[in-house]
Parts: C-alpha cells; structure tokens; sequence
C-alpha cells in the first residue's frame, strides 16, 4: 500500500523505493534535455536546466529517504547529468566537475536540507551540558541518545544531530543566524569537495 502526499510517495515498509521510483523517469528527463542542449548551448544554459529538475524533484523530502539504499539511482543520474554539462567522458571521477560547475552533489544537499531542519527545531534538542555537569570536550554539543537500532541511527533527529556535531566550531557557532549559516555551511560542503 503507498500513500501518496504532495512531493512524496511513503508506502507501509518505509523504504521509499516507490518514492525513488516515481522521481527517476522525471530525472532521466533532465539528462536528456541536457544532452539535447549541450551542443547550442553555453553552461549557464545548462545549469538552469539541471536546477529546473533536480533540486525541486529531490529536495522534497531529501532528509528522509537519501538513507534509503534505492537513493543512489538518483546519485548515478546526478553525476551523469553533471558528466554531460562538463563534456567529460562517462567514466570520468565527478568529485572535481560537482567543484568546476559549483553544483551540490545530492549526499551535499542531504546535508544541507537536514542542517536546516536541525536548526529550524533547535528549541527542542538539549546540548550535552544540559544532560549532565562533566566538562568534556563535547560539552557544548547536541545531545543524542544512544541507539542500537538500525532504523533510530537513520533517522532524521539521531543522523541530524551526528552530522551537527561534527561541524566545525567556526560554523556552528552561526545557528542563531539561520542564513548566515546556510551560506557558510554550502561553502563547508563545496570545501569537502576538494579534498
């Protein structure tokens, strides 16, 4: 049984292989109107045609179903579609073109979205020094609780919070400044790229 919402498709195992399924046919749509493109059209062009399809279609519901294994189908059109736009050959490491076209790989805008939604309901996370008096090196870090269940580990809170912590102090210390922190959390992940 799926139930459909606007945007996303959940059916009663949760595993969004239908979700996925019902986006990919949209996504091959993109990659084809690039390679019809690519010859008459210079770059910008072609950038306006891939944030046409691939953030609408994919940030919709991205902190949810990127941890599902069926998500890297859509990872595969992305780099191929990127692959088209920087003329590179089908094989070719996409690490260095995501970098060129300064274009957010999908595991980047999962991040990002789930960043967001950390600091968006911040109000209701406890930092590690509300939960106990021990002054450690991770003091000021969110609290997450300790999870040996496949399904908590993926879920948007506990995998949220991990990723928050791991941060860099000069950018968690902008969550009061939620757009500030946007902008210097996509130059981290765009960083990340170059390594």
């Amino acid at each position: 049984m799926v139930t459909k919402f606007p945007g996303l498709q959940i059916d009663n195992h949760i595993n969004w292989k239908n979700h996925i399924e019902e986006i990919i046919p949209k996504l091959s749509k993109a990659c084809y109107a690039v390679r019809s493109m690519v010859q008459i059209s210079n770059i910008n062009t072609l950038k306006s045609i891939h944030y046409a399809y691939f953030p609408s279609l994919i940030n919709c519901g991205i902190i949810f179903w990127d941890n599902s294994s069926n998500s890297g189908k859509i990872f595969t059109l992305q780099k191929e579609i990127i692959r088209i736009m920087a003329g590179a050959q089908p094989r070719t490491l996409c690490r260095s073109l995501f970098q060129q076209l300064e274009i957010l790989p999908i595991p980047s805008q999962y991040i990002l979205s789930l960043m967001s939604f950390i600091i968006n309901n911040q109000e209701i996370l406890q930092t590690n020094t509300s939960m106990h008096n021990i002054n450690t090196r991770s003091k000021h870090h969110l609290h997450r609780l300790n999870a040996n269940l496949s399904c908590l580990q993926k879920s948007t809170f506990y995998a949220g919070i991990k990723i928050f912590n791991h941060l860099p102090p000069s950018g968690t210390i902008l969550k009061n400044d939620k757009a500030k922190f946007q902008t210097a959390l996509r130059k981290y992940t765009l960083l990340l790229l170059c390594r």
